[in-house]
């Protein structure tokens, strides 16, 4: 590790969702703490602004790492003004270097996963992808909606009348919200495009109602966290290599500073599917 810069802060929305703690983890077991900052911002684009300046000129990072964080071009001429690459993962933005999945290909896995099932009326749960620059995470749900739609398009189908829905928080709770509102609308699936703990709540939803998994409702979940391995019955789900993803963020962040803040590299990693009983 002699090669690491003095400060690397790596910051998220609140860091809440499982997939921010999963990527802060792999962080912890590359960074030694003396070189390594976590500080929590927020989601809302205005307050968002006020705290990567804040970062700037509190932490004085020699990198920064922003997970599901879009910022603002003028935060992005700010910290490159003052020779501080930025680094996102799983979001992107104009000046800066971008490490993810392939979200749209992980979108189109899943729904010709459905499709290949014999499933006619296939829903989504997604994060916010309809508000393009005013909600963070929203390049991950965009991609993952136009890949799902993709396939959907090349089999004949489309996406039935309320079975599009949108979740705020990615959480257990947006599920067992969403699924009553599926099973109303007549869906057969759902590729749940905002993450495994929401198709756990889906999943306990099902369980309560006696519906069938997969029979009556086939459930793919996104990203493949522990806890996928862990629900009755095992959820099907679409793998981030996170591991894979936080390690070439290191790389970057070690090796290639001058190099990304002259010319930002963008690394898509491929998306797999784990078929477990859910579908």
């Amino acid at each position: 590790m002699a090669n690491q810069p003095d400060k690397i802060v790596v910051t998220a929305p609140y860091f809440g969702s499982s997939f921010q703690i999963a990527i802060l983890d792999h962080f912890k077991k590359l960074l030694n703490p003396e070189n390594l900052s976590f500080r929590s911002s927020t989601g809302e684009l205005d307050k968002q602004t006020d705290s990567l300046k804040k970062i700037l000129g509190e932490n004085k990072p020699t990198v920064l790492i922003a997970i599901s964080m879009s910022p603002s071009p003028e935060i992005v001429t700010m910290y490159k003004t003052n020779h501080v690459p930025i680094i996102l993962l799983d979001e992107e933005a104009r000046g800066t270097s971008t490490i993810a999945t392939d979200n749209h290909k992980g979108g189109l896995i899943a729904a010709e996963h459905l499709i290949s099932k014999g499933k006619k009326k296939i829903a989504i749960v997604n994060g916010r992808a309809q508000a393009e620059g005013k909600w963070s995470g929203n390049y991950c749900a965009r991609l993952r909606l136009e890949g799902f739609k993709e396939a959907l398009r090349h089999n004949g189908l489309s996406i039935p009348p309320g079975c599009s829905l949108e979740v705020p928080n990615y959480s257990r709770e947006d599920g067992i919200g969403a699924m009553p509102k599926l099973l109303d609308a007549g869906a057969d699936a759902v590729f749940c495009a905002a993450a495994d703990n929401t198709a756990l709540g889906l999943l306990s939803v099902a369980k309560e109602r006696k519906i069938r998994v997969p029979e009556d409702m086939a459930i793919i979940g996104f990203d493949d966290l522990p806890v996928a391995q862990l629900s009755t019955p095992g959820l099907t789900t679409i793998r981030q290599p996170m591991k894979e993803m936080v390690e070439a963020a290191f790389k970057m962040a070690t090796t290639q500073q001058e190099e990304i803040l002259k010319n930002p590299k963008k690394i898509l990693f491929e998306p797999k599917l784990v078929i477990r009983q859910s579908a």
